[in-house]
């Protein structure tokens, strides 16, 4: 008996689902409406994040350390925290000192020599280490991971090769394995190679009877040093230490461009969160609205519960389970319908940010936790206020 009675008990809600389809479509329709926000929201705010994370990759080194004798050698408007090129070598033993210093997160070096064009501009060829590059690497056109194998050339957005995808410098065809896309600097006429490759350009040089850059070593010396802090809030702390600390060098940053821009970013991100939160409010506050109105259709049969004796946990637990029924089934479409959407329109929808699988799975579960949550907690509220108006009309009718 005790076996029929709680089978006959758990059939009740599905009973309830059939018998009011207009309640559990209206809730149905909610819970749907909810998880789209809440997985388009976590989507955006996703894609907006990379984005942001990668505008603040592409504003390049935190600071730059030069030469001292390379400092006087660049105007302070043409200061580039991606590497202003300067032909200004020194041993990169002068930096050594550098690796004391706990506030640098990373460092990587760049070597700047130059040729003529056949139109008879200056052409910039900088050597950068891509096993430690942040700066370069952010602005690829083919993405960060790409290999640029030795012998090959990585160009700025105004080069332009020949027919053939070639560059020829120093009287030599150089191929073509890589763009980087515009950036509005002096790297978009500038060419780029490994500091490999700038072994193999200096020797090109030296054949076509320059000889100005036989003595560069490009594994040991460094025209410049790009740094990364730790911390973004001591970057003059550092640049300060460097300056007392290192001899021969000169630690220097533009501050305009990158203090402005960092803090930007930074604010755009805290007011993507805020208004986030701000959404995810009203959307709590609505469905808890919706429950009370809808509950109030309910006094009569909370009212058949209390006449038969059931107790105020069954009636708790009817109505819940019923409503966690609709709000799964209303989460999970939702859900499916958003991220069809995405998986097919998501380049649109976020402006070539593609979600990832991961991102996918995070913003579902997110969206389906937090809306059976929400709904749950409001289905939990409106039935113990009807329960308790229920008490109160009962004793009034004693």
């Amino acid at each position: 008996m005790k076996g029929e009675k709680m089978l006959s008990l758990g059939n009740i809600p599905i009973k309830n689902i059939k018998t009011h389809k207009v309640r559990s479509i209206i809730l149905f329709l909610l819970t749907l409406a909810q998880a789209v926000c809440l997985f388009s929201g976590a989507m955006m705010i996703e894609g907006m994040r990379q984005e942001l994370a990668q505008a603040q990759a592409r504003l390049g080194a935190d600071l730059l350390v030069y030469p001292t004798a390379a400092v006087s050698k660049i105007s302070k408007d043409k200061l580039f925290m991606q590497g202003t090129p300067v032909e200004v070598y020194r041993d990169r033993s002068m930096l050594a000192r550098m690796d004391s210093c706990d506030g640098i997160g990373a460092v990587s070096h760049q070597i700047y020599i130059s040729d003529t064009a056949e139109d008879g501009s200056q052409v910039w060829i900088t050597g950068y280490e891509p096993e430690t590059d942040f700066v370069l690497s952010p602005w690829l056109e083919a993405g960060e991971d790409i290999h640029i194998p030795r012998g090959s050339l990585l160009l700025g957005s105004k080069v332009k090769p020949a027919s053939d995808n070639t560059v020829t410098l120093y009287g030599k065809k150089w191929p073509v394995a890589a763009r980087l896309m515009e950036t509005g600097s002096s790297m978009d006429t500038s060419v780029f190679v490994s500091m490999e490759t700038m072994e193999d350009m200096i020797g090109a040089a030296r054949e076509a009877g320059i000889e100005k850059y036989s003595s560069l070593r490009p594994g040991s010396d460094f025209s410049v040093a790009l740094v990364r802090v730790k911390d973004k809030n001591k970057v003059e702390s550092v640049t300060n230490w460097i300056n007392i600390y290192v001899r021969k060098v000169t630690a220097v940053r533009s501050e305009a461009i990158l203090t402005q821009a960092a803090s930007g970013i930074q604010g755009t991100s805290r007011a993507m969160a805020v208004i986030a939160g701000l959404a995810w409010l009203v959307l709590a506050i609505a469905l808890g609205i919706t429950q009370s109105i809808l509950m109030k259709e309910r006094t009569g049969e909370m009212y058949v519960w209390h006449s038969i004796g059931a107790s105020r946990n069954i009636m708790n637990k009817v109505m819940l389970s019923e409503a966690a029924m609709v709000y799964l089934a209303g989460a999970a479409a939702g859900i499916v319908l958003a991220g069809l959407a995405f998986g097919l329109f998501g380049r649109v929808i976020l402006a070539g940010a593609a979600p990832g699988p991961v991102s996918f799975l995070l913003a579902g579960l997110m969206a389906l936790i937090l809306t059976l949550a929400a709904g749950l907690a409001a289905t939990y509220l409106a039935v113990k206020r009807a329960a308790k108006s229920l008490d109160g009309q009962m004793l009034l009718t004693l």
